[in-house]
């Protein structure tokens, strides 16, 4: 292995030795590792000759570019060369033109566009170079910022030190030279098409003598040899905005928005800014963002918000965030409309889950608007990217470059979590931004209003969509541009500008991330080296009735198979249904929940139905949301935490996935539940079997992962349910694949840690007695985990800091504690060190209470509440009380807190979990039947199950959703629900 290959090696993540690396190279650019290596040979002296040649060609030395440059971009002088030559050139090809308002201005804003382009993609590079050159004592000054100094006044300066330089980084001045080349190409492509259209463009915005003033270049991404969206400053003051690409897709957009608003009666829905388009630019109205000038201006927006969003929906339009929708006063303006019709790839759907994926993929949830977060799971912070947000400030969840130590030799890059603007489409009253959390019922009203009118009107819509969309180009997204984004600039690292073919090498690194051995893949990424090889973001379009895909140059990449993106549309239009809206409303009401902007509750009736009309309800809505596919059945699911949420297939849990599902089915007695049984039973089988035994750490608790499933099949086994076989084979290898796993946890708590694994492994060993091989391994599994956790009680004089609850605190495991004392397989050192902690706790906690009246939870509970509250700890001391554990006081406080408890207000939340139902299930278990709590089950119930209907979501699990209320308005039923809590 060669120096020059184990560089190359360390660029790939699935190449390991230059046998692997040599037909990766002979597979995608079809020379050998040897043939590589030559050329890089050879590039080492020939990057030098280039150099020489080009830099001796141009006569820089007596340029001096604006002053006022130097403010933010100190190393001007290190872009002159190649700045001035493309600046001559500039200023040749603009004393031939007619249209600019004034020349010398327009060569300066362009010459700080170049400077600020060769700034961002050498700083990297610079900054190691300023930190060589101090390494090695070759800036002169006494101290750090006279050096720093040396380097901008005199090497700069320097015509020798800028070869040299260059020299060092000759693919730098490649990429460099390139890319103002291209811009300026670009530029002049600009004019020349302003010039040639200038009449048109007089006639159809209604402008007079018409001149260019400027063009700004700050409004996105290169694509295609420079180009990009740019703004045309007008003489008028005026501006208009500039795209190189043909967008009749907008013209007849807007066509299809008023033939929509006038055959249906409707105002019109769509807002697309006046657009002027040729065969491959436009020209486009350029819309100021206004705020709206009262409040029924505020509604008027969001409820066309609503209409949009259902439209986007119906087109099957994706990346419609905060960015490509501008509030301008009520009207929400489309400003990018690439992908409002999206080519998907064809599905092959084996199972429930991918069935219901595929559901949430074509649904509202994919079309950007709604609110919703882009989340880091590194740094774990998510940022607002939906159109509609809450108007708060928002900071990048990556890190970004920063210069720091600026001034100085000592200059370094750090980084940092930057500030981002706010999006234009967030719309603003008085001068202040307005949250979308309290119109909710808006951009309902509106989704639904357009929604029904395409449904009743299929037919004609169809005709419309065929009229107006047929052969159209549209955006075709083969890998995300935040991937590219990132790939661009990393492309840009100073050692892969040294050489050639190490920077060539790093573009095939895109290889990795695709199929080589699949045709489509392999000349899709062949097009993207291509197109970064040119500092470009690739980009890709889509004929929409024939599957054509071209890159930005219109080059034929090759036809994708499916029906065409048109067809896709008129499919989606006879799929619509009243089920199908309430599932997307569903879907609605669920992002602004998940992103904590939804509308505050309030307390809607005192009043009850009677418990047979709550259940019966209930059991209707479980059955009707179902999504079934083969034998499998389940449900939507969602998962939210700190604004970031994610909408889902519902999981095999048991605290909101099937495993809990099973047991409320299998708890009451209702013919319309027992069907979906074996369905569901099916689909968590198959759920479990495709992870092949691989269960991540944080998926094998109790409550949120397989143990979960394994204490519902424990349930199953004992109730002798036949849908399940080979119940003792599952527990089995379940144990089995997990046992290295659970040295690795060190959350104790009963959710997700080991407290609720070992209540698991209390009930198996339990179920299991006529299996030796379970018992004798689940016996190990258990010794192993009260082990640890006596352990960390020894070692710290508690188990959770601050906490003791019962979900994530000390009262979960206490519970279990006592639980595994109380078992047959408890040896007797154990069973008394397990009541010696737990006396030790509970003293510790009286004396900390001493005079208090509340109980010192954790910060940001819910005080009432099972999870993490008092009634979970109320709980936990009953189940010590009623099983004998020697303390004298138990008795008195459960009966003090109960009381307590029971003579509280309801809270707004009415789940099990943390709700006032599920408090009231827990006090049905401790203080016996009453009338008064039975009343207050169906009342609290009654307020539940009317918010659900007001505000529908998915929400169905036993701990936070529908099952579990409905559990609670069953005796049977539960009983086991407070046995699930206790992992009895």
């Amino acid at each position: 292995m060669s120096m020059v290959s184990e560089k190359w090696l360390s660029l790939f993540n699935n190449i390991e030795d230059d046998e692997q690396l040599d037909e990766f190279l002979k597979t995608t650019s079809g020379d050998s590792l040897q043939d590589w290596e030559e050329k890089f040979l050879q590039y080492e002296q020939w990057g030098k000759d280039y150099i020489e040649r080009e830099l001796g060609t141009i006569l820089y030395d007596e340029y001096n570019p604006q002053e006022k440059l130097r403010v933010s971009i100190h190393w001007l002088d290190l872009f002159k060369p190649i700045c001035f030559k493309y600046l001559e050139r500039l200023t040749s090809f603009l004393n031939k033109a007619q249209c600019i308002t004034n020349t010398n201005e327009f060569i300066l804003d362009i010459e700080s566009v170049f400077f600020e382009i060769c700034m961002n993609m050498s700083y990297r590079t610079v900054v190691l170079e300023i930190n060589d050159l101090r390494r090695a004592s070759r800036l002169k000054g006494e101290d750090s910022k006279k050096r720093y100094n040396y380097f901008i006044n005199t090497l700069l300066k320097d015509r020798d030190y800028i070869l040299e330089f260059y020299k060092k980084y000759p693919v730098l001045f490649e990429l460099l030279d390139k890319k103002i080349s291209n811009i300026l190409d670009y530029i002049e492509q600009i004019i020349l098409n302003f010039e040639e259209n200038l009449l048109d463009l007089e006639s159809y915005f209604n402008y007079k003598d018409l001149k260019l003033s400027s063009i700004d270049f700050n409004a996105g991404d290169t694509h295609s040899n420079g180009k990009s969206v740019c703004i045309l400053r007008l003489n008028t003051k005026k501006k208009l905005v500039y795209k190189p690409r043909n967008m009749s897709i907008d013209v007849n957009l807007s066509l299809f928005s008023k033939e929509f608003a006038h055959r249906f009666g409707l105002s019109e829905s769509l807002f697309v800014p006046k657009t002027l388009s040729k065969d491959s630019y436009s020209f486009v109205e350029f819309i100021e963002e206004k705020e709206c000038n009262s409040l029924q201006e505020v509604e008027a927006y969001y409820t066309n918000m609503g209409k949009l969003l259902a439209f986007l929906h119906i087109f099957g339009a994706k990346d419609y965030h905060g960015e490509n929708i501008l509030a301008c006063q009520e009207y929400p303006y489309l400003i990018d409309n690439e992908t409002i019709l999206h080519f998907s790839e064809p599905v092959n759907i084996t199972s429930n889950s991918q069935n219901i994926y595929n559901f949430v993929t074509n649904s509202v949830y994919s079309v950007g608007i709604l609110p919703m977060s882009l989340y880091s799971a590194n740094n774990d912070k998510g940022m607002e990217i939906g159109a509609l947000n809450s108007g708060e400030r928002r900071e990048s969840p990556y890190l970004s470059h920063q210069l720091a130590n600026v001034g100085t030799d000592e200059i370094r890059i750090e980084k940092v979590f930057k500030m981002v603007g706010d999006f234009p489409s967030t719309v603003r009253y008085k001068g202040n931004n307005v949250s979308c959390s309290n119109y909710l019922n808006e951009v309902q009203r509106g989704f639904e209003t357009i929604y029904k009118v395409v449904l009743q009107n299929r037919d004609i819509v169809s005709r419309m969509i065929v009229k107006y969309f047929e052969n159209c180009e549209t955006r075709y997204i083969y890998r995300n541009t935040n991937v590219y984004a990132q790939f661009l600039e990393t492309s840009h690292h100073p050692e892969l500008l040294k050489n050639k073919y190490d920077f060539e090498m790093y573009l095939l690194r895109l290889f990795e991330y695709g199929d080589v051995a699949n045709f489509f893949d392999n000349v899709m990424m062949k097009d993207e080296v291509c197109q970064f090889r040119k500092g470009d973001i690739p980009i890709f379009y889509a004929n929409t009735s024939s599957n054509e895909i071209r890159n930005g140059l219109g080059r034929y990449i090759c036809s994708l198979d499916g029906h065409s993106i048109v067809n896709k549309v008129l499919n989606r239009i006879t799929s619509l249904s009243d089920d199908n809206l309430l599932r997307q409303k569903r879907i609605i009401n669920m992002a602004f929940m998940g992103s904590e902007l939804f509308p505050k509750k309030s307390r809607i009736s005192e009043e009850h139905t009677n418990t047979e009309t709550i259940t019966s309800n209930i059991i209707n809505r479980i059955s009707s949301a179902k999504f079934e596919f083969n034998t499998e059945i389940s449900w939507l699911s969602m998962v939210a935490m700190n604004k970031n949420y994610e909408i889902y297939p519902m999981d095999y849990s048991l605290y909101s996935g099937t495993s809990g599902m099973i047991l409320g089915i299998t708890s009451i007695d209702d013919t319309r539940l027992r069907t979906l049984l074996p369905g569901v039973i099916n689909y968590t089988n198959n759920y479990i079997k495709e992870l092949q035994g691989n269960f991540p750490v944080h998926q094998l608790g109790a409550f949120t992962g397989v143990y979960g499933y394994l204490y519902t099949l424990c349930v199953l086994r004992e109730e002798g349910t036949p849908f399940v076989e080979d119940i003792e084979e599952i527990i089995y290898e379940t144990l089995s694949s997990t046992f290295r796993h659970l040295r690795n946890i060190d959350n104790l708590d009963i959710i997700g840690g080991l407290a609720g694994i070992l209540g698991v492994l209390i009930k198996i060993q339990k179920t299991m007695l006529d299996s030796s091989r379970v018992t004798e391994l689940t016996q190990k599994l258990s010794e192993g985990v009260v082990q640890k956790i006596l352990e960390k009680y020894k070692k710290d004089g508690f188990w959770i800091e601050n906490d003791p609850g019962y979900a994530h605190g000390n009262y979960g495991i206490i519970t279990q504690l006592y639980r595994y004392s109380l078992s047959n397989t408890c040896k007797s050192d154990a069973k008394t060190s397990i009541i010696s902690c737990i006396k030790e706790y509970l003293d510790k906690e009286r004396s900390l209470l001493c005079g208090k009246n509340c109980f010192p939870l954790r910060n940001n509970v819910k005080y009432y509440s099972w999870c993490n509250g008092i009634v979970g700890i109320v709980n936990a001391k009953n189940y010590l009380e009623t099983n004998e554990f020697p303390d004298k006081f138990l008795k008195t406080e459960v009966q003090d807190y109960s009381n307590k408890i029971l003579n509280q207000d309801s809270t707004l939340d009415n789940s099990i979990c943390h709700g006032s139902i599920g408090n009231l299930v827990i006090l049905d278990s401790i203080l016996g039947y009453s009338v008064d709590i039975e009343n207050r089950i169906a009342t609290e119930s009654s307020s539940y199950l009317l918010d659900k209907e007001t505000y529908e979501c998915d929400d169905w699990g036993i701990l936070t959703g529908e099952m579990g209320i409905l559990m609670a308005n069953d005796r049977k039923s539960r009983t086991r629900l407070n046995d699930i809590l206790l992992l009895n």
